[in-house]
């Protein structure tokens, strides 16, 4: 942490609630409730607390509401979400420099508290799984990759998270796409393609020893047929390499690791050799 909390807010909640937003740029009350749960001792408790944590952060002008009505993964609700002003940003990072809520799109905040959404989960699964040694989530722009392309040219592979988990009996990894059904399916087919690149790379072997699954993370189960189906027709792509799954699907790979697969997230279909 660069510089001081104000004295008033000398409980160490003050600064993780901070810190927790900065990090992620936007969060609910209620995600940020379920990180922190581990502090009280029930849910309801936690969320009663973190709401008045919050608000006393918002009094002291680190944190501000972001009065938007979101969709995607909590479609058409109204959920209270935070972001850090450039005071609490300041504090955090030393450095003014941020994204100004009222510049940005909806989209663009409906997809990061998505993100968001999948980093709460990642806690409540590793605190419930005494099976479970390491749950490590890792975003934007820490799980991007570099690797050469033809003629010495530099790619670089974008993902939304990468995961990499351990089981008293297995070690997994995944590159992980929040998808908010908003893009053609073709541009989908297209990132597939870029993470395949990085594959023959073998870049990522000479890092981990082996390549992370690719979670196409959607929000029903059309997109998510749809989705199988136009990475399944592509016959360049390796369909092994790929997984689209929904919200409900996503807890038993944190959780289980390769073993949570469901089949019928495979996308099918022929591979060109």
């Amino acid at each position: 942490m660069s510089r001081r909390m104000p004295a008033e807010l000398d409980h160490p909640i003050h600064a993780e609630l901070l810190e927790l937003v900065v990090r992620f740029r936007f969060c609910t009350t209620k995600q940020l409730s379920r990180i922190t749960g581990h502090h009280y001792g029930s849910s309801r408790s936690a969320a009663r607390q973190t709401a008045r944590h919050l608000k006393s952060l918002q009094h002291h002008e680190l944190l501000q509401s972001v009065g938007r009505r979101v969709g995607g993964w909590q479609r058409g609700s109204t959920p209270a979400i935070w972001s850090p002003t450039t005071r609490g940003h300041r504090i955090i990072t030393g450095s003014s420099t941020r994204q100004r809520p009222d510049a940005l799109s909806t989209d663009f905040i409906d997809h990061t508290l998505a993100v968001t959404e999948v980093h709460t989960l990642a806690a409540e699964t590793l605190r419930q799984t005494p099976e479970l040694q390491q749950l490590e989530v890792t975003g934007e722009p820490d799980c991007w990759r570099k690797h050469l392309i033809g003629l010495g040219a530099v790619q670089t592979l974008k993902p939304d998270l990468e995961v990499r988990g351990l089981t008293n009996t297995d070690e997994f990894a995944y590159f992980i796409e929040v998808d908010m059904a908003t893009e053609n399916p073709g541009r989908v087919v297209k990132k597939s393609q870029a993470y395949q690149a990085y594959w023959r790379s073998g870049e990522e072997d000479k890092r981990h020893g082996f390549f992370p699954l690719v979670l196409w993370l959607v929000p029903d189960t059309k997109r998510a047929d749809s989705l199988r189906r136009h990475i399944g027709a592509e016959k360049s792509l390796a369909k092994e390499m790929f997984r689209v799954i929904t919200w409900d699907q996503l807890t038993p790979l944190l959780r289980d690791g390769l073993t949570g697969l469901d089949p019928s997230t495979s996308p099918k279909g022929e591979t060109t050799p």
